[in-house]
């Protein structure tokens, strides 16, 4: 199990995730919800999301709460398949590598789905953004590629993302992933298909050699009062939503 360490007395309060899976006990891994936090409205709770119209002052604050906070790189994402090493000047990417125990990777999401990647020993980290079109051009492989451990002594954990149920989408989008099995379902409204994005994760991963591979098995759209969904969001007619985020390091 991920150790948090009493880095943050916030921690509990803020209502964290870690993941439940055999990562060495140097690693540290948690997801946020939306529990905690000074945002207020659409973004109410822990928005860490500075580039989704929350006031600045409140996305800083709330990003000050989180453990190891003064480590933790902040991307600029943009649904590539890029992947940064740490430390890095430029972080316009949606994934990020990291050997160091002073820079931790972390990537926002807000149906998408999160990927946190580390080996058996302990002695590296990636964190992946993975949404439809990230899937689609292979940034996992990109990802698991930058590690120098083999695929087979790597492990993964796929976070809260929007389930397979509750992602309706085109006949053209539901092609892009019909090769990957049991990925594609029918919805009852006619032309309309179910994607099932952290499905068609954890099989990029296995593609990839990672076969140790843990689902959290939790829906963004589903839960509002844990997460925040853009799609959710969307379908409320709101604006706009906040966003949590997955992070992980290397004590």
């Amino acid at each position: 199990m991920t150790q948090l360490d009493a880095n943050s007395s916030s921690s509990s309060a803020l209502n964290l995730i870690t993941p439940q899976w055999p990562c060495p006990p140097n690693i540290v891994a948690y997801t946020t919800t939306r529990s905690g936090g000074a945002s207020v409205g659409d973004f109410a709770g822990l928005n860490v999301g500075s580039h989704v119209g929350d006031d600045l002052l409140m996305v800083k604050a709330n990003r000050s709460l989180l453990p190891y906070s003064d480590k933790i790189t902040w991307l600029e994402q943009v649904h590539s398949n890029r992947v940064v090493s740490l430390p890095s000047v430029d972080t316009t990417a949606d994934a990020a590598y990291s050997t160091s125990t002073s820079h931790f990777c972390a990537v926002m999401t807000a149906d998408c789905v999160p990927i946190l990647l580390c080996d058996d020993q302990g002695q590296e980290v990636a964190a992946v953004h993975a949404g439809w079109k990230g899937l689609d051009s292979k940034i996992i492989a990109n990802a698991v590629a930058r590690f120098t451990f083999p695929a087979s002594k790597l492990m993964a954990w796929i976070g809260p993302a929007i389930s397979g149920c509750c992602y309706e989408v085109d006949v053209d989008l539901a092609n892009k992933f019909k090769h990957v099995e049991n990925a594609v379902s029918m919805s009852a409204n006619k032309g309309k298909f179910l994607l099932n994005l952290p499905l068609i994760a954890q099989t990029q991963l296995i593609e990839a050699g990672v076969t140790n591979v843990t689902q959290s098995n939790l829906c963004t759209y589903s839960d509002e009062q844990r997460f925040y969904s853009h799609r959710r969001a969307t379908h409320q007619h709101k604006r706009t939503t906040g966003r949590i985020v997955s992070v992980i390091g290397i004590r």
